[in-house]
């Protein structure tokens, strides 16, 4: 009888354990640093005059976030690029830009070389979610001046390009995509929460998602995630290289993601989206009747912390 009672209690006190909630968010420690590299393959296809025109894509950056202070639950951090590198295959060609390379006459890789280990400030809670950015346009500072073969237009039309893809917004919209996942509460093995995310590089859009706690080990959080994807202001056009632009675009976004237990960091995650919709030029001198483009994109994201 008292093996039998023994063997009852083992059992319950294992079964209590794993339904205990865990509280998962960020314990970053003052003066670590942390590191993420991305690797994102696109596929764009886009229908104009009834042609289909296919972009493939592929862009890969590694970056670094120094914990400078933290305050009441918010984290103060240094962050810097160490390398980028855009791979384009598309109807004219394939070109490569890599900060690593090392040739002048390469304006957009020489550009990227130029951004490299120039920090910016980020302040970010337990949450994940990018309270403030802070000097990202000092990357680009002083880096057009140091090719007087651009035209002024042409500097500024480049300075935009990087500004929707590395700007302020479009940072903060793409690190939330994988970092502001944590539930609010205390959670369980099979729980599940909302979160709500606003993404901003080059048109504005909001991702819905539904996470689920599925499985806990010895080291590791292993969370999944479903996302709807919408764009706002689908009315409100928005000036891209003198174009006016408006999207109405949705979609999906399906993620699986390991959290670090011990310092609530991302260790690897995996993000598929799919969109769909149209992109709307405004009537101007190049467009007088403007134009409807059909549009669709896949994307496979990695994300590791190596």
């Amino acid at each position: 009888m008292k093996i039998l009672l023994s063997f009852i209690l083992s059992i319950g006190v294992c079964f209590s354990c794993y339904s205990q909630t865990q509280k998962i968010e960020l314990k970053l420690t003052k003066g670590q640093t942390y590191t993420q590299k991305t690797v994102a393959n696109s596929v764009i296809k886009q229908t104009m005059n009834g042609q289909v025109i296919n972009i493939d894509m592929t862009i890969t950056g590694q970056m670094k976030y120094v914990v400078a202070d933290e305050v009441a639950g918010i984290y103060t951090m240094d962050v810097s690029y160490v390398s980028l590198l855009m791979k384009l295959i598309h109807p004219g060609g394939s070109s490569v830009f890599d900060s690593e390379k090392n040739d002048e006459k390469d304006i957009l890789s020489s550009v990227f070389g130029l951004m490299k280990n120039k920090p910016f400030q980020i302040k970010m809670n337990k949450a994940g979610k990018i309270i403030e950015v802070k000097n990202v346009e000092a990357i680009y500072t002083g880096v057009f001046e140091k090719f007087p073969q651009l035209t002024a237009e042409q500097k500024e039309e480049m300075r935009s390009k990087i500004m929707q893809s590395y700007g302020d917004k479009a940072f903060k919209g793409n690190i939330e995509m994988l970092s502001a996942v944590f539930p609010d509460r205390a959670v369980a093995k099979g729980d599940t929460w909302n979160v709500k995310t606003e993404l901003e590089a080059g048109m504005s859009a909001t991702l819905d998602g539904v996470y689920k706690l599925d499985e806990i080990t010895p080291t590791e959080f292993v969370v999944s995630g479903n996302s709807i994807l919408t764009t706002t202001n689908k009315d409100t056009y928005v000036e891209t290289n003198g174009m006016q632009l408006k999207h109405n675009l949705a979609g999906t976004m399906n993620s699986v993601i390991k959290i670090d237990k011990k310092t609530g960091w991302i260790i690897e995650g995996k993000i598929n989206q799919s969109i769909k919709g149209n992109m709307e030029i405004k009537a101007n001198d190049k467009v007088p009747e403007g134009m409807t483009i059909p549009m669709e994109m896949t994307s496979n994201i990695v994300f590791t912390d190596k």
